[in-house]
């Protein structure tokens, strides 16, 4: 019985500091400042987005649109280098991506400073022209691994399960 009665207020003691720190967070609350900053008295007044607003310069950044613009270049194994792209941006979403337009990672040799593109399209140029200019043959993972292409040395076999997937 003595320890039934620890144990309820071992649970009870859990439940209300649960209670207490969700009085203290609240995630989907407006600060006060953006209360004050943005009111609107009717939903027309609402700016509401569209998809086309988050297009990234007239070209929607999609796996599909990446992988015609890495065949209008002529990039070499256009599936695989889709999955780095993937791999190297998070699908898309890093800030890599979407603020530098980089979806390759690629740095300039002289300071490892990242690339900033004025359009993702510019990034698979650069590939084309930084990267596979060393490509001359046989098995392209390979090649990745052997050029250094990334530290993580499980690089080629995500790239690989990504392309797969594709």
């Amino acid at each position: 019985m003595a320890i039934n009665r620890k144990l309820l207020i071992i649970i009870y003691a859990l439940l209300l500091s649960l209670e207490i720190q969700a009085q203290q967070y609240e995630p989907d609350a407006l600060p006060a400042v953006a209360r004050i900053d943005k009111t609107c008295d009717s939903l027309a007044e609402l700016e509401m987005k569209s998809d086309s607003d988050y297009i990234m310069n007239d070209i929607a950044l999609t796996a599909e649109n990446v992988l015609a613009m890495l065949q209008k270049y002529d990039v070499k194994f256009p599936k695989i280098v889709l999955a780095q792209a993937l791999l190297e941006t998070g699908n898309f979403s890093s800030d890599l991506c979407r603020v530098n337009h980089n979806l390759f990672g690629l740095r300039h040799p002289s300071d490892g400073s990242y690339y900033v593109f004025n359009k993702w399209e510019e990034s698979v140029k650069s590939y084309r022209d930084d990267v596979q200019y060393k490509y001359t043959d046989g098995d392209y993972y390979y090649f990745l691994s052997r050029i250094g292409y990334a530290e993580d040395r499980n690089y080629t076999s995500k790239v690989r399960r990504i392309a797969n997937a594709l």
